[in-house]
This record gives structure tokens, C-alpha cells and sequence, in this order.
């Protein structure tokens, strides 16, 4: 569920919720790391690993359609750092309490199935790890490291059936390109890209209905 140009998204959109504006959010996410922050000429300050429980905005209770996720979305938001408790296909969770955290249910239920291939031909590969970067000129990127060497040339790389940028391949690292209206936005898009890549869905799933938590 990301917002943006259809390239950058990581799936189908799900319905929005109507407690604030979608802009870009999750600066506070435990899977930002990384060195050289400087984005659009001002330094932003992430948090790395460790901030779990930093969620202060609103509380939400949000029924999806399936609760046969359950388990792999509560991967997704320890690694957002947001708590959240499950009684059947009800999700009730504490949202990040910054611009945009209206997109952190259809965030949930995007598949996060990444493929690559080159020449046509699908390469396979083992995820070791992924997270976010800066890269020397100051934009966000996805970083995944795979168990072994990728192919250094001709490489593409869908998610989700979308095709995404294939920034640089390094042996075993794969880097995506995060774009966006500003950097904020581009670094939601990375962010959520390793998010939902690290914990891919067992199964469909959209958001039926998201309401204040009684």
C-alpha cells in the first residue's frame, strides 16, 4: 500500500483510514540503518534497531478480511515497532503518531513477493537479511543480502508483479532504488519495501474496516 507512482508501490492499494493526511511516515522504524544521512540538504535523525514500542498516535482497531496472516504481520509490525494485539481477524494496534500513519494497515497486507530475473530467466534466491541504506547521494535505498552472488549484469526485479529499479548489484547484496515526490516519501517506499520483503505473506489479505479502538 504505498502511495505513489505505480512503480513504486509494493502492491494493490487497500482501503485508507481517516485519521490523517498520507504523507511519508515511519522515520522511527527499526529497520533504518545506515551512515551519511543527509536527505534533501537537511540532516534527518533515524532510529536504528531497538525503538520497539515507540508508537504514541492513535489507537485502531482494523478487521481484515482474513486473519490467515496474522502471524507474518505481527513480524511486519515488530519490525515497524508498533504493538499490536489480535482476538480472530480484529487487529488492534497503537499507529506511530506521525503524518501518514494512516498508511500503516494497507501496508500490512501488501504480498511482499519479490522476484528477479535476468535475461528473462528467474534467478533464485535465499534473504539473509534486508534494510535500509542512504546511498553517497543522499537518497534512500533497499538493501537485501542474499546467500549467494547475484548476477551482475541484466538483472530486473518486480514486487509484487511490479517492476522496480535494480539501483546496483554487489556479489550477494542487491540494492533497489526507492523513489518519490520528496525523500521523506522515497524513504517510506524503501522502508516498506524490506518491511514486507523480509515477511512476505503466507496468503491474500485486504483491510475491511479500520475505527478507533472502543
Amino acid at each position: 500500500m504505498n502511495a505513489g507512482s505505480p512503480s513504486d508501490g509494493p502492491g494493490p492499494p487497500a482501503p485508507r483510514s481517516p485519521f490523517s493526511d498520507p504523507r511519508a511516515w515511519m522515520l522511527l522504524v527499526p529497520v533504518v540503518f545506515g551512515t551519511g544521512m543527509i536527505l534533501a540538504g537537511g540532516a534527518w535523525l533515524i532510529a536504528v534497531r531497538g525503538t520497539s514500542g515507540a508508537a504514541s498516535g492513535a489507537t485502531v482497531t482494523v478487521t481484515f478480511d482474513s486473519a490467515c496472516a496474522a502471524d507474518t504481520m505481527r513480524d511486519r509490525l515488530l519490525d515497524y515497532g508498533i504493538p499490536g494485539e489480535w482476538q480472530g481477524a480484529d487487529l488492534t494496534l497503537t499507529l506511530p503518531g506521525m503524518p501518514g500513519d494512516d498508511l500503516v494497515p494497507a501496508a500490512l497486507t501488501a504480498p511482499g513477493k519479490l522476484e528477479l530475473a535476468a535475461d528473462g530467466a528467474p534467478v533464485p534466491y535465499t534473504l539473509i537479511e534486508g534494510g535500509v541504506q542512504i546511498n553517497i547521494t543522499g537518497t534512500p535505498v533497499s538493501l537485501f543480502t542474499m546467500k549467494k552472488d547475484l548476477p551482475q549484469t541484466g538483472l530486473s526485479a518486480k514486487l509484487d508483479g511490479v517492476e522496480v529499479e535494480v539501483e546496483s548489484v554487489n556479489g550477494n547484496e542487491l540494492m533497489l532504488a526507492a523513489r518519490g515526490k520528496d525523500s521523506t516519501e522515497a524513504l517510506r517506499f524503501a522502508t516498506d519495501r524490506v518491511v514486507q520483503v523480509r515477511h512476505p505473506l503466507p496468503c491474500a489479505v485486504s483491510v475491511l474496516d479500520v475505527k478507533p479502538a472502543s
